[in-house]
Order: C-alpha cells, then structure tokens, then sequence
C-alpha cells in the first residue's frame, strides 16, 4: 500500500514534466506528417528542419503555460511573514555580580535556603 502511494505521489509530481514529454512524444510519433504538413520549413528542404520548428513552438507554448500557471499561483498565495522583531527590552532580567574567589575549589549555594537545612539532616545513629 505505502509503494503504491509513493508511486501517486511521484506521478503527481511529475505532471508538469508530462506536459514536455508528451508534446515531444507527439513530435516523434508524427514526425512525417509534422514534417510534411505543419512545418514552416517545408518549402526548404535543404534546412532539414523535418517539423523541429513545430517541436520548438509547442515546447516554447507548454513553457509559457507552466509559467503562467505559476505566477497565477503565486499571486493566489497569501504572504507569509517568517520573521518578526520584538522589543526585548520588556524582558529584562536583574543583573547580579558574583564575587570571584581565588580559592576554586570552594563551593557557594547560588540560593542558600537556610529553613531546608534544620529540616533535612542524615540520621544520627
């Protein structure tokens, strides 16, 4: 079940790809009657266009469809704003200086509780 969803998933993806495959695939299927009928060329043999000209407006048409689409798209979308700045100075914190001993090997309890302390003692055996 999970391949054939990841299958859909990647022909899906891959739609505006089709668009170009499949007018080159027409180019080759047809490519006599293309060469012989649609082609501007055809009066000139000697330039040995053989109907590329026809592929080259159909590939120049399928690009400015898929760019149109995208830019209507892109108009569609509301904006979305990644960032903002605030004003950190709402934030402020208190600022307190440490004394620096020489001794580090001493330790100092940043907030002494000195109730804890009567409370909280090993067992006396």
């Amino acid at each position: 079940m999970k391949r054939l969803i990841a299958l859909l998933l990647f022909l899906a993806m891959q739609v505006p790809l089709m668009n170009q495959w499949g007018a080159v695939a027409y180019y080759r299927i047809n490519q006599e009657y293309i060469a012989k009928n649609l082609c501007v060329n055809r009066d000139k043999p000697m330039m040995n266009c053989n109907g590329q000209c026809f592929l080259a407006k159909k590939l120049k048409a399928a690009e400015d469809k898929e760019q149109k689409s995208n830019s209507e798209r892109l108009a569609k979308m509301p904006e979305v704003v990644l960032s903002f700045q605030t004003n950190l100075s709402l934030f402020k914190a208190p600022y307190f200086e440490r004394e620096v001993h020489e001794n580090n090997f001493q330790h100092e309890e940043p907030y002494p509780n000195f109730a804890a302390k009567g409370f909280f003692h090993p067992p006396q055996g």
